[in-house]
């Protein structure tokens, strides 16, 4: 058998047999057993309808990070304790006053990002004080915050108090729960507006 023959033995045994990479054994077009680097283009064809009744799907992932980078890897979505996106609903009451300064809401800071959505308190209003010649509510205050490698959450005027009482406030609100894996940190960008209520952010993040 000379070279050529092989050759196109070989070629027409690829276009209609399985092809197996560390398996004798393949259980389709392309069975890879290991690892796989994609160092260039990535081609995948479209993804069909999916049905409500359709769960059984993995991501794969290029990782950038690697060396040489192009590692091709899966994200496991059952082994998660979240999901990549989460919507948690909480309810506070019995508040001391009106003021939550610390709340360890237990997200690990190294996994996940926790955002505040849908906020609202019920109970008595906010009470103006007059300042010199204005009146004031304080500075009502809803942030989450990273403190010990968690994420904690505050709710409160930091000037005035709403109410006497531990029954007059509750607070409703909504954490958006993001899985880091997801995420890249960008640096903080620092625009002055030399007094101003309007202007332009002095860059654009490198996206």
């Amino acid at each position: 058998m000379n070279k050529i023959t092989f050759l196109l033995l070989f070629i027409i045994n690829i276009g209609f047999a399985q092809v197996g990479v560390g398996t004798l054994n393949p259980q389709a077009d392309l069975d890879i057993n290991g690892s796989l680097l994609v160092q260039q283009e990535f081609m995948t064809g479209p993804l069909p309808t999916v049905k409500i009744t359709d769960e059984n799907f993995k991501l794969l992932t290029r990782l950038t990070n690697s060396s040489p980078a192009g590692e091709i890897t899966v994200l496991n979505v059952d082994s998660l304790t979240v999901a990549p996106i989460n919507v948690v609903n909480y309810k506070f009451e019995n508040i001391n006053l009106d003021n939550l300064t610390d709340v360890d809401l237990q997200y690990d800071s190294n996994k996940y990002i926790v955002g505040v959505a849908n906020f609202r308190y019920v109970g008595d209003a906010i009470r103006k004080t007059p300042t010199s010649s204005t009146t004031s509510i304080g500075a009502f205050v809803i942030r989450t915050f990273i403190l010990n490698g968690t994420w904690h959450l505050e709710i409160r005027n930091r000037f005035l108090d709403l109410t006497n009482t531990t029954e007059g406030i509750k607070y409703y609100i909504t954490f958006i729960v993001y899985d880091k894996s997801y995420f890249r940190n960008m640096p903080v960008i620092t625009t002055n507006l030399n007094g101003s209520n309007t202007g332009v952010a002095s860059s654009i993040p490198n996206l």
